[in-house]
């Protein structure tokens, strides 16, 4: 079974839990290929799909959001499960993650079979000010914690269950 892996990731966090789902799928003996949304114009052949994106401000990143909606009748022919990452520090461990305002509506469009909010991480010495807005600059240094707060026991419990899923089906 062929499953794709794309991801939205501006800093790097998201990409390293797609790489680390990518991983564990193709441990399970799935024939896995993972790509950056961002280098994507159309879905590559697949049978099934994961796809995530970092959080910035309640949103996906526009690449990924942009590349479910116009793939919507592919997606919804497929099984596909979906992914966030974003929170940092309490926000990380309270349990009380904020959905994407996306997530709605590509619950209605695709009807994915899960998604997962997953904390994220912040490297501040890998920032570069092109990474960021102004805003975004002023707030991650003000108000968001530095840290990897990737939970990767549970990251490998839902990738796992993926695998179990489409060695069922």
């Amino acid at each position: 079974m062929r499953v794709a892996v794309i991801y939205g990731s501006r800093l790097g966090a998201t990409r390293g839990i797609a790489e680390r789902v990518a991983a564990r799928l193709g441990v399970a003996g799935l024939d896995v290929r993972i790509e950056s949304a961002e280098r994507l114009r159309d879905l590559p052949a697949a049978d099934a799909f994961v796809i995530g994106s970092g959080i910035y401000g309640q949103h996906w990143m526009k690449d990924a959001a942009a590349l479910v909606k116009r793939s919507t009748a592919v997606l919804r022919a497929h099984p596909v499960w979906l992914f966030s990452s974003g929170p940092l520090g309490r926000w990380a461990t309270s349990g009380d993650a904020i959905e994407p305002r996306e997530i709605a509506g590509f619950r209605r469009a695709i009807q994915p079979l899960d998604h997962r909010v997953f904390a994220g991480a912040l490297d501040r010495t890998a920032l570069k000010s092109s990474d960021l807005s102004l805003t975004e600059r002023v707030v991650s240094r003000r108000f968001l914690p530095e840290g990897d707060f990737r939970d990767w026991t549970a990251i490998d419990a839902w990738a796992d269950g993926i695998a179990r899923g489409l060695s069922i089906g």
